[in-house]
């Protein structure tokens, strides 16, 4: 029997990256920040960057651009979601698409995930191993961290410490395909649903990039075969081991 099937639902997921323990036990984390760094993230590699160094701070990348000055960094966006002064792109799976990434040194986090990234980061040890996941990557995860004996941990980063709907269902959706309970055709329509609505009547009324990314990325369930895992500071695709 897998390590995080002798967990209970409660053991297993954290309902927000204010539940990660001082002193987390050892074991495999995924973090889950599905709207919008966990997408980004997996878009990223997925098109071929070589890693996504995940700074501790906003701000920090300028300086790590300094010492790569090939790398593209991500930011904070404008009112007209373009990146701020400065910075290549912002934390949106679909506008980095604008850029050939492959095999490019990136920079970036976030306020929740990048977080959740660097919190786990700092309080575990050589025991812990960080992955990030979210609905376009859950069955490569899952299938990943199942052929591993460590007990596995879903971290659905949320906002601000407090849990949100939308993480709460990316770290569901992960720890349906860890326990081999893949969706249906109608219950994967309905997770569509549910994160669509999750974020929101107000949404329809965002800008063109923020619709695109919930539509036409966050929403895209197992569209990507990525598997982003944690080296030092850097998020780089994780190997067959």
């Amino acid at each position: 029997m897998h390590a995080e099937r002798e967990l209970s639902v409660s053991d297993r997921i954290l309902r927000s990256r204010s539940e990660i323990p001082a002193d987390p036990p050892a074991g495999d984390y995924v973090v889950v920040d599905v709207t919008h760094f966990s997408t980004t993230v997996t878009e990223l590699l997925g098109n071929g960057a070589a890693y996504v160094h995940v700074t501790d701070e906003r701000g920090d990348e300028f300086e790590f651009q300094e010492e790569v000055p090939e790398a593209l960094i991500g930011g904070g966006k404008t009112d007209d979601y373009e990146p701020h002064e400065g910075y290549d792109f912002f934390n949106s799976p679909s506008y980095v698409q604008r850029f050939d990434v492959t095999d490019t040194p990136t920079a970036m986090t976030s306020k929740n995930g990048g977080a959740a990234v660097t919190t786990l980061s700092d309080r575990g040890s050589e025991d812990i191993d960080v992955f990030v996941g979210g609905y376009t990557n859950a069955v490569a995860v899952a299938e990943y961290l199942r052929e591993r004996d460590a007990p596995t941990f879903v971290v659905a980063a949320g906002s601000r410490g407090e849990e949100t709907t939308d993480d709460l269902l990316g770290a569901v959706l992960i720890d349906r395909y860890l326990r081999e309970r893949p969706l249906t055709a109608d219950e994967r329509a309905h997770f569509v649903a549910l994160l669509e609505a999750a974020k929101g009547p107000g949404y329809a009324e965002k800008h063109e990039v923020r619709r695109k990314d919930l539509h036409e990325y966050a929403t895209a369930i197992n569209a990507r075969d990525v598997v982003p895992h944690l080296d030092g500071d850097r998020l780089v695709r994780a190997r067959d081991r």
